[in-house]
């Protein structure tokens, strides 16, 4: 399996592990299917004093309890795992070397889709979480930056797979723009970590 090392500059080395060919074309395309089945919501979030829809759709699975809130307003409460995610969960522990427990999906339905520069820091992840991201369907633009630095961008193939590594989350900043160009859908699977629940 190649693995790929993401530069930000010829002498910096982004905190992220890069593996373009994960799965295979038949894999990627089997598992695009199975997250079609997948209990997606259109979740709402508390922004500058309003309430406003998610800009993509949400799900998540994971362990029982592993409750996951995320810019104080938007609770996400995990249903049990798929056979075909807890085995996408397990493989890639084997390839990575870290441990999850939740997975959390965006759909990203169109190009109007998008997520804001961000970093995953919530308390329920413990202290310097790794995070893995599995890219299925449309490619979008990935967007990577040190905070108060120049972004990093890149494009995730169907099936890759992206390993933000510990000390990511402290240190960088990412998002998924919006575009005007005409995309199809795309699913994005993160696994997390989780300090609580039930094991």
């Amino acid at each position: 399996m190649k693995q790929m090392t993401l530069f930000d500059e010829p002498t910096a080395v982004l905190p992220v592990s890069y593996y373009p060919d994960f799965l295979s074309k038949y894999e990627a395309d089997e598992l695009y299917q199975h997250c079609q089945e997948l209990q997606w919501q259109q979740n709402q979030i508390r922004m500058l004093g309003k309430t406003i829809p998610v800009p993509r759709l949400e799900c998540i699975y994971g362990d029982e309890g592993c409750d996951y809130l995320y810019s104080k307003s938007v609770l996400l409460k995990p249903l049990t795992w798929t056979d075909a995610l807890a085995k996408l969960r397990d493989r890639i522990t084997a390839t990575a070397g870290y441990s999850f427990r939740i997975v959390i999906g965006n759909q990203y339905r169109s190009g109007s889709d998008s997520i804001g520069w961000h970093n995953d820091s919530e308390a329920s992840m413990g202290f310097n979480p790794a995070i893995a991201s599995i890219s299925l369907g449309s490619m979008r633009k990935f967007q990577i930056k040190p905070i108060g630095g120049k972004s990093t961008d890149f494009w995730l193939e169907h099936g890759s797979l992206l390993v933000m590594l510990p000390g990511c989350q402290s240190t960088y900043l990412h998002q998924v723009p919006k575009t005007n160009k005409v995309v199809s859908t795309r699913i994005n699977l993160t696994f997390r970590p989780h300090i609580g629940g039930k094991r």
